[in-house]
């Protein structure tokens, strides 16, 4: 399969996965046919990718560790929470124990080996983001924590703090949440108290753990004390917390926002890497970078030689060294036969990914 951003989906192309809405039900199945009316749905929707079925890569199986329904599911369940906690200013305590059945259900699909890999895209509604982009966030955690040695129960624990991590934000007028332009000092203030509205709720609720709690009033402190609300550093802050701030930071940024287009993959990673040791923890980022593919598989690239290529590989644990389909040579034209080439191979040091094409 081939992947690529559904801005550039054209009428004529041929599915190979089944394309989800933000409540989990199929758009599009396996094998549709765009035409210019569902190339216009995808955008009404906020669709971020969509996977082809292109014959030069008919093996390359993608394969997300987390199914997307299985994303959409908990996204719609946090928005219903979400809407009756803003109702109520209590968390409702049934769709509260209803969202942990997704949650739940992410964990086991991570056991007893973690098969596939992370979806490394963001979230391209303006409208669903407050509900995919934690999704997405829990579930990348979860992903993490296991890979940091963390037990199935917790992992459950972990993917909740993640998805719950905003829910304080129901306290704070919708006119700051909403605001296109620069906060003031004061709406930013207001904003930043949305961790310790969140840990209140939650506590109040009494249907989480006490590490659920700290983690959703940690998320946003920093590993070199910059962070808030209490300028923890280091240890000080929990292990849920300083891996929430990864993955929370990684989504937003390649995830559209009112204010700024989205981040590709391997930017928003090269920017995790750079804040290393300073806003996040070292070793939970060599994790993550370990983890999570800057080239996902499907995507289409060039190589510095000019030649261009299909991921068909992401060499899980070789940042930035997958191997790719060769289907353009040097000087632009289709090759008859596409040939592999893997860029962890020495004698392929001096080839390197210049450019992400159509995503």
């Amino acid at each position: 399969m081939r992947r690529i951003s559904a801005k550039y989906a054209r009428s004529g192309m041929f599915l190979g996965s089944p394309v989800y809405d933000a409540r989990g039900k199929v758009l599009f199945d396996t094998g549709t046919k765009l035409n210019d009316d569902s190339v216009k749905k995808l955008n009404v929707y906020g669709v971020g990718e969509i996977l082809l079925d292109d014959p030069r890569v008919s093996d390359v199986i993608v394969r997300p560790i987390i199914a997307p329904e299985l994303e959409a599911q908990s996204a719609h369940l946090l928005r219903q929470l979400e809407q009756e906690t803003r109702a109520n200013q209590l968390i409702a305590p049934m769709l509260l124990e209803e969202l942990k059945r997704p949650v739940f259900s992410m964990v086991k699909t991570l056991f007893p080996e973690i098969i596939g890999e992370p979806n490394a895209g963001g979230c391209f509604s303006l409208h669903d983001y407050n509900y995919i982009q934690p999704t997405k966030t829990a579930a990348l955690s979860m992903v993490i924590g296991k890979s940091v040695g963390i037990s199935m129960m917790q992992l459950a624990s972990l993917g909740m703090a993640a998805i719950l991590m905003n829910i304080g934000y129901i306290k704070i007028f919708p006119d700051i949440l909403e605001k296109t332009g620069s906060l003031t000092d004061s709406e930013l203030q207001e904003i930043q108290q949305h961790s310790y509205h969140g840990a209140y709720l939650l506590n109040e609720s009494g249907r989480v753990g006490s590490d659920v709690i700290k983690a959703v009033l940690q998320h946003h402190e920093r590993w070199d004390g910059s962070g808030y609300p209490a300028g923890l550093k280091g240890d000080e802050i929990s292990t849920f917390a300083r891996i929430i701030g990864i993955t929370d930071s990684y989504y937003a940024l390649v995830s559209r926002r009112p204010n700024r287009k989205e981040m590709l993959p391997h930017e928003a990673m090269e920017f995790i890497m750079a804040f290393s040791g300073d806003l996040f923890d070292p070793d939970i980022v060599k994790i993550f970078t370990g983890q999570v593919p800057i080239y996902p598989s499907g995507v289409t690239v060039k190589l510095n030689t000019g030649e261009v290529g299909i991921v068909s590989d992401i060499n899980t644990g070789y940042i930035g060294r997958p191997k790719v389909r060769i289907i353009y040579d040097e000087t632009g034209l289709p090759l008859k036969t596409p040939y592999e080439i893997d860029l962890r191979d020495p004698s392929n040091r001096q080839k390197l990914v210049t450019e992400i094409l159509g995503y």
